[in-house]
C-alpha cells in the first residue's frame, strides 16, 4: 500500500485536511508510524533482516585504512545510535527504536533549549525572560533554536 492510500484512513476519494496532513508529513500521525518504519527499513535495512545496524546506520561511509581514529562525526555518530537509540543493547535497531532514530522527539529538544535559554537569560532568577533580560543578551537569544536561529521573530 502506497502512502497517499495509507494517508487516506477513510478510503473515501481524496483526502480530508488530517489526511493530508498525514500524506505530507507521516511521522506526525499515529496512524502513519508503521508506513514511516517501513519506508525507513527499505532506505537503511540493506541485508533485510529487518533491523538496522550500526553499519546501516552509518550508511555509506568507509573508514580510511590509514586513519588511525574514526573522524569526530563518525564517533558522535556511533555513541548516538549505542546511547540514544539502541534501547536494549543489541547492536541494531529494532522498528521501535528506528522510530526514534527517524521521528526524534521535538518536544524534549524544545524543552531542553527553552531551560538553557532561562539559565543563561534570566539574570533575576524569577523564571521568567523580560524584554530587558532578552535584550542584554539579544546575541544568545537570537542564536538559539528556540527562535530558529532567529528566524521566528
Amino acid at each position: 500500500m502506497g502512502e497517499f492510500e495509507k494517508a487516506n484512513k477513510d478510503g473515501t476519494p481524496g483526502l480530508d485536511l488530517d489526511e493530508f496532513i498525514a500524506f505530507e508529513h507521516p511521522e506526525e500521525a499515529d496512524y502513519m508510524k508503521e508506513f514511516v518504519i517501513q519506508e525507513a527499513l527499505e532506505e537503511h535495512d540493506k541485508n533485510g533482516d529487518g533491523f538496522v545496524s550500526i553499519e546501516e546506520f552509518l550508511g555509506d561511509y568507509r573508514r580510511d585504512p590509514t586513519a588511525r581514529e574514526d573522524p569526530e562525526w563518525i564517533v558522535v555518530e556511533k555513541d548516538r545510535f549505542r546511547n540514544d537509540y539502541d534501547k536494549d543493547k543489541d547492536g541494531k535497531l529494532n522498528p521501535k527504536e528506528l522510530l526514534t532514530w527517524v521521528v526524534p522527539n521535538n518536544e524534549a529538544i524544545a524543552q531542553e533549549e527553552a531551560v538553557h535559554l532561562l539559565d543563561e537569560l534570566d539574570l533575576d532568577g524569577d523564571r521568567k525572560l523580560t524584554e530587558n533580560e532578552i535584550l542584554e543578551n539579544q546575541d544568545l537569544f537570537l542564536n538559539s533554536e528556540a527562535t530558529d536561529y532567529g528566524r521566528q521573530l
